[in-house]
Formats: C-alpha cells, structure tokens, sequence
C-alpha cells in the first residue's frame, strides 16, 4: 500500500500525532497511505526505542570510562617510568638481561 519510504522523521511525526488522538489512527493511515500495521510498528520502535533512551546511563558511563582512562594513563607513565630505570641499571652493570 506504500508508495513511498517515509523517512524516520515522518515516521516519528505519526506516532506522535497517533498518540496525541486527534486524528484516528486510521484516518492518519489513510492520509499516509500506510497499513495500520504498519503504524502500530512504527510506534512499538518508538516506544522502545524511547524507552532504551531513558534507561540510559550514558552520563554515568561517561565519568567511569574518564576515571579508567585517566587510570590507564598513569599506568602508562608508571611503566614508562620503570622502563628507563631498568634500561639505566643495565648500562651501570654491562648488563645484556
């Protein structure tokens, strides 16, 4: 029944009119020339997708993957560190390890 792809733009735009309830849902699918299948899909994706977006701990995330990265980094520079000793204490012994 589709003539055209609607892009996900247009597929947000009827679910929130969907939701809103001005419009039956039927009347929007016959506007838009889409099953009402095809709509009542459109708003489960929604819907999930809102829900995924809530969940989030995105801001949470972000400050753990700060704090090990900045821990890495001190490690980084602790091996570094421990590198050119070892290096050094080889050249005072003549040492080939």
């Amino acid at each position: 029944m589709a003539k055209t792809k609607l892009t996900a733009q247009e597929r947000l735009q009827l679910v929130i009119e969907s939701l809103k309830g001005d419009v039956k849902a039927s009347e929007l699918c016959r506007q838009h020339d889409i099953w009402p299948t095809e709509l009542n899909r459109f708003k489960k994706v929604a819907l999930e997708g809102a829900l995924k977006a809530l969940n989030s701990r995105k801001g949470k995330k972000d400050r753990e993957k700060e704090t090990l990265n900045s821990k890495i980094e001190r490690l980084k520079e602790i091996i570094t560190t421990q590198a050119s000793e070892i290096d050094l204490l080889k050249k005072k012994t003549n040492s080939d390890y």
